[in-house]
């Protein structure tokens, strides 16, 4: 199983990361991928993954963090290498007085950047998917997932037209959650991921922070039920979909 988002670089999991990615192996989980969302992030997301098998990093200004973004260093680090994707990125319109121009300058440049690498993205979008896919339409080429996906089941076709992967969270555990299971139905299997989002997003059993990688089994088996599957064919078809889409070395 792969984990395609969980920032490990954060409390409560970095102080106990050893056991954290013990549990995880315990359950079948084989590789992380650690999203950065400012400098120091994405830099402590690098440091972990060249010190942890199994553990791969990626590099990004997430929208909430635009006002203290260092797109130079961003770039800079890039190009240095140890990255599998540019992440996490986008938009996010929750907060009234969220600077949205700031956020589609910072964006748009990171969506320049991932074309310069070759690199895919990490997407976070909230209550902004309509200017999302504007500014995905605009860059060409682009791949990517949309992580713990929001957007609805009417809203996810042109993304899909895109090639974009959708990522399904532990959201998906809850039983009172319909909207993200809805989604589940009516997205095709090869653009499926499985991810935590821990420590931020928790499961039906463990809500956050107390959500780990290994918690992407309840994530995997929600999805094998609602695709009428077995959980082995489930965790095969996202493993193979998240290699397809950061590359052949996860593990």
């Amino acid at each position: 199983m792969i984990d395609t988002h969980t920032h490990l670089t954060d409390a409560p999991l970095a102080p106990a990361l050893a056991a954290v990615l013990a549990r995880a192996r315990a359950r079948g989980v084989t590789a992380c991928v650690v999203p950065g969302y400012d400098v120091g992030a994405w830099r402590a997301a690098r440091a972990l993954a060249q010190q942890h098998a199994g553990v791969y990093a990626a590099a990004g200004v997430h929208p909430l963090f635009v006002a203290q973004a260092d797109l130079p260093a961003l770039a800079d680090d890039l190009a240095r290498g140890g990255f599998v994707a540019i992440g996490e990125i986008g938009l996010d319109y929750v907060d009234a007085g969220a600077d949205r121009a700031a956020q589609h300058l910072c964006f748009h440049a990171q969506l320049a950047l991932a074309r310069t690498h070759a690199l895919p993205v990490i997407l976070h979008c909230r209550q902004a998917h309509d200017d999302l896919l504007a500014m995905l339409r605009a860059a060409p080429g682009v791949r990517g997932v949309l992580h713990s996906c929001s957007c609805s089941h009417e809203q996810i076709k042109p993304f899909l037209d895109l090639g974009l992967y959708v990522g399904f969270s532990g959201v998906l555990t809850r039983a009172n959650t319909v909207k993200a299971k809805k989604l589940a139905a009516v997205v095709p299997p090869d653009r499926i991921l499985a991810e935590t989002d821990s420590p931020y997003i928790g499961t039906a059993t463990h809500p956050a922070p107390g959500s780990e990688p290994a918690d992407v089994a309840d994530v995997i088996a929600v999805l094998a039920e609602i695709k009428g599957m077995a959980c082995v064919e489930m965790d095969r078809i996202t493993s193979a979909n998240a290699r397809a889409l950061f590359g052949a070395q996860l593990a």
